[in-house]
């Protein structure tokens, strides 16, 4: 699925590049402006978070299926895009998660639970270690104790920010207006 992700998001790119260097643009259900569709290991968007600079992912809305060979995916609408493991000092994965990716200009990461997507972000501090003792994984996203705690190294999160409460799913991809006028 990814792969499919990265080469629609390289024909746009390329795309954009051919027609002046603007690039396409991302929008939520209610139209309103996200960002600018950009790349950090797959496509997503910069938001600005308590005034920390965060990159967070998007993906391909799925109409059915489970993500294996015979998952339909949507031609043009994307979501946001969530963790398939998550870390919690806890041994009941309660409270916020530990923050072990350093994706983007600040470490962050995003929980989706059912329709409800959060973006974690990271303080301004080098990593350090943390105890694990809980990890919310799999396709069900269930919660399993460490039956020994581990120490990583990470963050705790410093700000969440809910993405489908401020940018409502279905996302879609636009080109700019005034790119669309040189296409004509």
């Amino acid at each position: 699925m990814r792969a499919i992700v990265v080469s629609v998001f390289l024909l746009l790119h390329l795309s954009a590049a051919f027609a002046g260097g603007e690039t396409p643009e991302v929008f939520d259900a209610q139209g309103k402006f996200v960002g600018a569709l950009d790349d950090y290991g797959g496509p997503g968007v910069y938001l600005t978070v308590n005034g920390a600079v965060a990159f967070v992912p998007i993906e391909r809305v799925i109409v059915s299926g489970d993500g294996g060979p015979q998952t339909v995916y949507s031609a043009t609408q994307f979501r946001w895009s969530g963790m398939n493991a998550v870390d919690f000092t806890s041994s009941d994965c309660s409270g916020t998660p530990v923050i072990t990716l350093t994706t983007g200009v600040r470490p962050s990461t995003t929980i989706r639970l059912g329709n409800d997507v959060t973006l974690y972000v990271a303080p301004a501090i080098n990593s350090a270690p943390v105890t694990i003792g809980s990890v919310r994984s799999g396709p069900t996203f269930t919660c399993a104790a460490a039956s020994t705690p581990v120490t990583e190294y990470g963050w705790f999160t410093e700000s969440t920010f809910s993405l489908t409460g401020a940018y409502p799913e279905p996302l879609t991809i636009r080109i700019p207006a005034d790119m669309q006028r040189r296409w004509r």
